[in-house]
C-alpha cells in the first residue's frame, strides 16, 4: 500500500486527496454490491410459500 500511495502522481496533499478518493469510491462500490446481493440472492424476510 504504502508503495502504491507514493507512486500516486503529484504532491503530498494531491496524493492524499486522490487516496480519499479512491478509498470513498471504494467503498461507495462495495456498498452497491452488498445491497445488489442482498436483494437478488438472500431471503427478504418473507414468508416462504
Amino acid at each position: 500500500m504504502r508503495q502504491w500511495f507514493l507512486g500516486l502522481p503529484g504532491p503530498m496533499p494531491l496524493k492524499v486527496v486522490i487516496a480519499v478518493v479512491v478509498v470513498v469510491v471504494g467503498l461507495v462500490a462495495l456498498f452497491f454490491v452488498y445491497d445488489w446481493i442482498g436483494t437478488n440472492m438472500l431471503d427478504s424476510g418473507g414468508t416462504i410459500g
